[in-house]
């Protein structure tokens, strides 16, 4: 839920290049109209744009595929969500030992798409295993592959840093485009990131919810950013738990030491009730003396992937 189109359209003022979708269960999408209509909304201005599917049928994802394939740019087939969820599906990184689902994946949309077949993975237990993986799914057709440097067991509190040398070293074998994602908060760490992995871009996913604005450089407080967020979802509906969730996440920072406000955001129904909380915050912020430092443990930290619903990402180069 977490990359919608109010937010993606915010992340693009700011500098991203590209975006994706929230993750797309392909057979929900394809059966289920209202889900169709729910999970997937897009304007004009909405491009470059990628649609980001978990699937483990070829047949099911390609007939959903087929749905959006002249209302975007890509089709990314999720390899890389860690999730319990995509466990008792079958789907996402638990796919990673099932290489003959991944290939027929990937094979079926390539040869029967018009547009570009993207994949995301994370990382497998050695680095030979990792480039094997990704030079199968570079056969298959993939044309661009995002590389999440953590494993599928790297999650939650038990997430640590995500290993740059495993995507350079995917980066120099294959032939397509490559992106890094994981341990970027900053434009600086982007940059270092690329540098590092020697990759053509790279996705945020957890770094940007807190801030939209990373890919800019600027430094925008985040209350401000949360009145812009809200404006955009004025211009582009969408339920007010996917706003919740992204006010959280933005004003983090500040919550911490506004708890009553914390409390009655979330039990907020309506998206006034939320804009009303964010000005009376704005209100008080303007009358404390000096910014207060909070140091955030694992539980609470931006890059706690157990609180973003599986993958999303904006691309930076």
């Amino acid at each position: 839920d977490a990359s919608e189109l109010p937010f993606r359209m915010m992340c693009r003022k700011y500098g991203a290049t590209m975006a994706w979708t929230p993750m797309v269960h392909s057979r929900l999408f394809l059966e289920n109209k209202k889900y169709r209509k729910t999970v997937f909304t897009t304007c004009e201005e909405d491009r470059p744009l990628a649609v980001q599917f978990c699937a483990n049928d070829p047949a099911i994802l390609l007939a959903a595929a087929k749905l959006v394939e002249d209302k975007c740019d890509a089709i990314d087939i999720n390899l890389g969500c860690p999730q319990g969820i995509a466990r008792r599906g079958n789907y996402g990184a638990f796919l990673g030992d099932q290489w003959d689902i991944v290939k027929s994946l990937v094979e079926v949309l390539a040869q029967n798409l018009s547009i570009p077949v993207f994949c995301k993975i994370r990382i497998l237990n050695s680095i030979e295993t990792t480039v094997e993986y990704a030079k199968m799914i570079e056969k298959a057709g993939c044309t661009l592959l995002t590389v999440h440097g953590r494993t599928i067991d790297q999650k939650g509190r038990y997430m640590g840093l995500a290993d740059f040398e495993y995507i350079r070293e995917v980066k120099r074998a294959l032939s397509i485009p490559v992106l890094s994602n994981g341990n970027v908060r900053t434009l600086e760490e982007a940059d270092e990131s690329i540098r590092i992995t020697e990759t053509d871009g790279m996705m945020s996913a957890c770094g940007i919810l807190t801030n939209p604005a990373l890919f800019s450089g600027l430094e925008i407080a985040p209350e401000v950013l949360a009145n812009e967020y809200l404006a955009y979802c004025a211009q582009y509906p969408v339920g007010v738990h996917i706003v919740r969730g992204h006010l959280f996440k933005i004003l983090l920072s500040k919550l911490h030491s506004h708890v009553d406000l914390r409390d009655s955001l979330n039990s907020t129904n309506t998206i006034e009730e939320c804009a009303a909380i964010v000005n009376t915050l704005a209100e008080r912020l303007k009358l404390e003396p000096s910014e207060t430092a909070i140091e955030l443990d694992e539980s609470t930290s931006a890059d706690n992937e157990e609180d973003v619903p599986c993958d999303m990402g904006f691309l930076f180069d």
